[in-house]
């Protein structure tokens, strides 16, 4: 799995961190391209935060074209 640090007292809100975390992941070659994210419930169990959370950090990153969005896959 991959590590994201999330920081709760942060200026930032957390799916803001998320999204910057992944973001990194993928432009630094951690997370291949092609490669599937981890599932929207798997990761906001991992991180202790709720799915919603997690969901608006996806929908970022396929708004900007970073990720495609396949329902159930």
């Amino acid at each position: 799995m991959l590590t994201i640090k999330i920081d709760r007292a942060g200026e930032h809100p957390l799916w803001r961190q998320i999204y910057s975390a992944l973001k990194e992941h993928m432009l630094s070659g951690a997370l291949p391209g092609g490669e599937a994210l981890p599932s929207s419930r798997a990761l906001a169990q991992e991180l202790g935060v709720s799915r919603n959370t997690v969901c608006e950090a996806f929908d970022q990153l396929v708004a900007e074209g970073f990720a495609i969005s396949r329902q159930g896959a």
